[in-house]
């Protein structure tokens, strides 16, 4: 092969000297060596390639240009949405969320295959980007670094993550279009092909182009250099088998270059037009992320001054939900983790996602038009309904608030508050409501509770306890019971099993009694705001003037209510779930479980002391310092732990589609072969007394649904103990 061509001069080297990663994510065919020894390693820029630099600088500009259009064209529709306060507080917070969820995708890697894969294909881009900034400093600057020993460790790690990238994308061809893989068929687009076949070819012909440039110029004169880029020094020894004329090789070197640019550069375009848009709009979303607890509903404020009750159109939306609608990706992870999709009933939240965004697309335009000609909201504009139309009111009831899609998505969307925001517009505006759900609002209105039909009190359960001490300020904790816990027959037992344990611990607690009423949880999450503000502010009030400072919750949804959504009213309390507080009192000995349990125990993470809230620990330490108790988890737990189906209101609803969630779940418990299924949430209790049997009808070696505070009971006063009178354990500590 012939020697090395003549190095260009300064004007050439000057000129594309930086544009490898910044127009293909491969700098393979673009080192440069600046103004390096010929006795040292380097090499040319454009040494066969004599219109390429203004090839270079013309497609830039047109990508540049077409990204700028781009940003605006989807700036323009996001700004039709309402405002988004606080998005720039907890600035140091946000932008760890951007370095881990954005930068370093965090979430993508709860999916194994997947979280390779993409690390794979992104520190390619990383790297080749960072050497493509070395090539322009050398090449466009007075320094002078890239020869010698680095450029040979230069030329290496260059070729290390284009090699990197190709795993990449052949780990994503093998899950498309070999692996039988369920999610990339729900929403499988022509662009998806493009893009990962796109990036192959961009990524293959850099090497190409590399191989045929070592061929002519290294592989004979400076072999030593030459295997240093052993990604194109393969291809280069492949090409040496043909035994081309260096002509021809010449030839192949220029003809993939034009050919590698042109697919970077349309590469690169499509950023504007398909979802290859999060690159960037997925660590921006991560910034925007929420900074509060994942269980946090928006208030809205000025209730009474409002025309419009949550979103009925979709400029409704605040910007930064609009905004994510651009950052979805279709990946399906929601989707996959949805309690509703898996029972069968009507609920992609990707799809659901992917609806609105193509409705923002119809009517987003003629909305802006619409401001512009006469200033206001413009929402007779759209031809459709929003609510009941683009998005039917029958999969907005589905979803149980369980936050399992917001866990799982990769581009930190927030599906619940959208899906909450629609439904409070169905019933404050449309007053569409299933009916069952409506009975449990109006029960909550009229009684306090959403129990219809409950011939129980509030102190039904204190009966053959003795002295139940009633909260007066001086006690240090306020026991909440909670509807579920005061006025549900199978959660009686759960409450005395708390109050027993929290008088054998020492703790000095009271009870409200018949004080108590819903803290308005249920009225939130099945949409209607108006009633739940006013049980909130009505309950705050009732605490702050008793002096309330902690509070023990039975319920992970009064807990939560308590913990991330009274602040909203002003109303701040340290409170734990009973979990909480039972572990504490276990591992500094005021309680003893001195009697074995047999009994191979499974556990279910509710939802909202789980994932909203992050408490995992606590359940399973109690469990594991119950003598005798043998714990095997469900194949889905902890964060990926699946609904009991109760959540989201679904409690007082009636399920549409091919299975209940409740019956799903209960199948996952039986299925780990466990006598006892241990929950910490009464809604969670309630859902398996009737899902148990459903699945495993025969009532012989049936399992057996418990609160895990009935467990421990059991555990500290024998099984027999609560059989007796229950006033015998000692007194109530004030």
């Amino acid at each position: 092969m012939a020697a090395p061509r003549d190095t260009p001069n300064r004007a050439q080297r000057l000129v594309g000297g930086w544009w490898g990663p910044a127009v293909g994510m491969s700098a393979l065919g673009f080192y440069a060596t600046a103004t390096a020894p010929r006795d040292e390693a380097g090499r040319e820029i454009f040494f066969n390639v004599p219109a390429g630099p203004w090839a270079v600088y013309v497609f830039f500009a047109a990508l540049v240009g077409l990204l700028v259009w781009g940003f605006v064209r989807h700036a323009s529709l996001w700004g039709i949405g309402r405002p988004t306060p606080g998005l720039f507080r907890d600035i140091p917070q946000r932008l760890r969320n951007t370095a881990r969820l954005g930068l370093a995708q965090d979430k993508v890697r709860r999916d194994r295959y997947a979280g390779i894969m993409h690390w794979c294909i992104m520190s390619s881009i990383v790297v080749l980007t960072l050497v493509t900034a070395q090539v322009a400093i050398e090449a466009d600057t007075p320094l002078n670094f890239l020869h010698g020993d680095y450029y040979l460790f230069f030329s290496f790690y260059g070729d290390l993550f284009g090699v990197i990238g190709l795993v990449g994308v052949g780990m994503a061809l093998y899950r498309r279009y070999f692996a039988d893989f369920h999610r990339i068929r729900w929403d499988e687009r022509l662009e998806d092909h493009i893009i990962i076949v796109g990036l192959g070819l961009v990524l293959l012909t850099g090497f190409v182009v590399e191989g045929a440039r070592i061929l002519v110029t290294e592989l004979d004169a400076h072999p030593d250099w030459a295997v240093w880029s052993f990604g194109g020094f393969a291809f280069a020894k492949g090409l040496e088998i043909f035994n081309f004329a260096e002509d021809q090789v010449l030839f192949l070197h220029e003809a993939t270059w034009w050919v590698h640019v042109s697919i970077a550069f349309l590469w690169l375009g499509m950023i504007v037009f398909t979802r290859l848009d999060h690159l960037f709009f997925a660590p921006i979303n991560a910034f925007f992320l929420r900074t509060d607890s994942q269980g946090r509903l928006a208030k809205i404020e000025n209730i009474e001054e409002q025309e419009v009750f949550g979103v009925g159109y979709v400029q409704d939306f605040t910007w930064k939900q609009l905004f994510e609608l651009d950052a979805c990706v279709r990946c399906g992870r929601c989707t996959d983790v949805c309690p509703a999709n898996i029972a069968g009933q009507p609920l992609s939240p990707m799809h659901l996602i992917q609806d609105l965004k193509a409705h923002l697309a119809d009517v987003g335009p003629a909305i802006q038009q619409h401001r512009h000609e006469h200033g206001d909201a413009g929402r007779e504009v759209s031809p459709v309904a929003l609510v009941g139309e683009v998005i039917l009111d029958e999969t907005l009831w589905a979803c149980r608030t369980c936050g399992a899609c917001v866990q799982e998505c990769p581009v930190m969307i927030e599906h619940v508050p959208t899906i909450v925001d629609m439904r409070r517009f169905l019933v404050m505006n449309e007053a569409r409501i299933p009916a069952t759900a409506q009975g449990a609002l109006e029960n909550l209105e009229m009684r306090g509770h959403p129990w219809r039909g409950t011939s129980l009190e509030r102190t039904t359960w204190m009966e053959g306890l003795g002295d139940v001490p009633l909260f007066d300020g001086s006690q240090e904790y306020l026991y909440w019971v909670g509807c579920s816990g005061s006025l549900v027959e199978r959660n009686l037992p759960v409450t005395t099993a708390v109050f027993r344990l929290l008088r054998e611990s020492g703790a000095s607690f009271g009870v409200l009694g018949q004080e108590e009423t819903c803290n308005g949880d249920p009225a939130r999450r099945l949409g209607n705001e108006y009633l739940y503000q006013i049980l909130a502010q009505q309950l705050v009030e009732t605490f702050k003037a008793k002096n309330v400072q902690k509070v023990i919750t039975n319920c992970p949804h009064c807990f939560n209510t308590f913990k991330n959504e009274y602040p909203q009213f002003d109303g701040y309390f340290e409170v734990l779930h009973h979990t909480e507080f039972l572990s504490k009192a276990m591992q500094d000995g005021s309680l003893k479980a001195t009697h074995p349990i047999a009994a191979d125990v499974t556990y279910h993470d509710s939802c909202y002391l789980g994932r909203m809230n992050g408490i995992y620990d606590a359940p399973r330490q109690i469990i594991e310092m119950v003598p005798g108790a043998t714990l095997t988890e469900m194949q889905r737990t902890l964060s990926k732990g699946l609904c009991c189906g109760a959540g989201g209101g679904n409690m007082w609803q009636e399920e549409v589609g091919e299975r209940r969630v409740n019956h799903v779940r209960s199948e996952e418990a039986i299925n780990t072969g466990a006598s006892q299924l241990i929950s910490n949430c009464p809604f969670c209790i309630q859902m398996f007394e009737d899902g148990v049997p459903a699945v495993q009808p025969e009532e012989e070696g049936r399992m057996r649904p418990f609160d895990i505070a009935e467990l421990l009971e059991d555990a500290v006063f024998g099984p027999k103990a609560k059989e007796e009178t229950p006033a015998a354990a000692g007194d109530s500590s004030d």
